[in-house]
């Protein structure tokens, strides 16, 4: 079964060289997933000379690998938006996100982007009637937020609901063939795009010189980070989000069922359903299982998904692929300068699921900020604000999870290498250290230090992707230890397999 994404298995993607010199700009922009693309373009059209630098292609992260739905309906977010942040707030974040959906219509029409941009409602349902008046207040909240909710109580769905939450003026598209149309708008507008060059270090000052592991540099006046989660400790994104892989499968439906809108459950964990139209006909896509990044076993998620799909639209998946998110302690992602003492360095984190409109909407709020000039999505999003009544219980219970992991996996995952199946890895107890010992199909044993390069973490193994994965912050390493996704930039290093 494949597990590259749909998006990026029906793309033409267009291969970029790495940096391969010392570069001057007026803003770096690191990361080319939605995010950083669109910051990219809104500065270049602004007048600044941007370069932008990835550490693998356009559209591996995040923005390459999801359900591609444009909303501004997030599951049951705006009653509980209101609850803890009032109104006000509520407001701005449904306006912040509804803008993204339209200005990704926008662009592709500016740029003649054919990616399959559609319009459709976007539905949150429960199937059971204990969860009825959760929906019935979330759609009074997204009302007063700003968003045309209504109550349903029947979607074309092949069982029933109890009730449901429907957002018109929502969107679907193909998300890798919208990067492709701005990356190439971007090249034509001269923006210097560097695949394959992973970004190891950022000094600020005037200028920031952003360090890569090629060895070059870039001097910019100002740097953007949109990397997921930011690479730079400082800032302690790593202690204000926690990360979360989700799962999707897909198969060729020639149903008729699922096709008038986008859904999303309300059970826990939640299921996302929605067809979408290809030149060869089409596709349904089911999405959900998600639990905290190395805590779980990947192989069972799609399974159970597979089951699920299979019970409820009668379609066997041939596709499989995962997704990786940043849920922040207080519920509303972070935008802003990456710290209080560097006035040039800015992140854009903590998208909780539903970074496409809200990453195009993000790029706007980052230009105002590199320029100077104040926007009024600033203060909800803002990187430096201290909202500990609605932050304080998810802070302390997930820096608790991390606690116990740091100290915990070091006693318990000793793991003997008899023990290991070829096509599997474990962590393996050796003397005061512990190894990440992957065996191949050959039998052959390859071993890594088993300690994140991030913070030290002990790494999990990953049965359904064969990566291995940090339980603390998220950061992930192929089989041979090279970094998939931060906030680690360096390596699992090499080791002697155990005998």
């Amino acid at each position: 079964m494949s597990q590259s994404s749909l998006w990026l298995d029906t793309t033409e993607r267009q291969p970029r060289a790495p940096l391969a010199r010392d570069v001057g700009v007026d803003v770096c922009v690191i990361g080319a997933g939605i995010t950083g693309l669109s910051a990219a373009l809104e500065l270049r059209r602004s007048g600044a000379s941007v370069a932008v630098l990835e550490g693998r292609f356009v559209g591996a992260g995040a923005s390459g690998y999801n359900t591609a739905k444009l909303s501004a309906l997030h599951g049951l977010t705006y009653a509980q938006l209101e609850r803890r942040h009032g109104l006000d707030a509520a407001r701005a974040y449904a306006e912040a996100n509804q803008h993204g959906v339209e200005r990704a219509f926008e662009l592709a029409g500016q740029l003649d982007i054919d990616c399959d941009l559609r319009r459709k409602p976007n539905v949150t349902y429960a199937e059971t009637a204990a969860d009825r008046d959760r929906v019935q207040a979330e759609v009074a909240a997204a009302g007063r937020a700003g968003l045309p909710a209504s109550l349903v109580e029947e979607l074309d769905l092949p069982f029933e609901i109890a009730a449901a939450v429907s957002v018109a003026g929502q969107a679907q598209f193909h998300p890798v063939a919208f990067l492709e149309g701005v990356a190439r708008e971007l090249e034509r507008l001269g923006v210097t795009l560097s695949e394959g060059t992973m970004a190891v270090g950022v000094d600020a000052g005037s200028p920031c010189r952003v360090r890569t592991a090629t060895g070059h540099t870039v001097a910019a006046g100002s740097v953007v980070v949109a990397t997921h989660l930011p690479f730079l400790d400082r800032g302690l994104y790593f202690a204000r989000c926690h990360p979360e892989r989700s799962y999707v499968v897909a198969a060729p439906y020639t149903g008729e069922a699922a096709g008038e809108a986008m859904y999303l459950s309300t059970e826990s964990p939640s299921h996302s359903i929605r067809t979408h139209e290809l030149g060869s006909g089409t596709w349904l896509l089911v999405g959900g299982e998600s639990h905290k990044t190395g805590q779980a076993d990947a192989q069972e998620r799609y399974e159970r998904l597979e089951r699920w799909m299979l019970e409820r639209f009668g379609v066997q998946a041939t596709m499989r692929w995962a997704t990786q998110d940043q849920m922040p302690v207080d519920g509303v992602p972070f935008i802003g300068p990456v710290d209080h003492v560097s006035a040039n360095v800015f992140v854009a984190t903590g998208f909780r699921k539903w970074g496409l409109a809200m990453g195009i909407a993000a790029s706007e709020l980052l230009a105002a900020w590199v320029e100077g000039r104040d926007h009024p999505w600033r203060s909800l999003f803002d990187t430096r604000r201290l909202r500990l009544r609605a932050a304080a219980g998810s802070l302390l219970k997930e820096n608790a999870n991390v606690a116990l992991r740091f100290v915990g996996d070091r006693l318990v995952k000793r793991a003997d290498v008899d023990s290991i199946a070829p096509g599997q890895g474990r962590v393996v107890g050796q003397r005061l250290a512990q190894r990440a010992v992957h065996r191949d199909e050959s039998g052959e044993l390859h071993a890594l230090s088993a300690r994140c390069t991030h913070l030290g973490c002990i790494v999990n193994w990953n049965s359904g992707e064969r990566t291995w994965d940090c339980p603390c912050h998220g950061s992930r390493f192929a089989v041979d230890g090279e970094v998939i996704m931060g906030p680690a930039v360096s390596p699992l290093e090499r080791r002697e397999p155990p005998s």
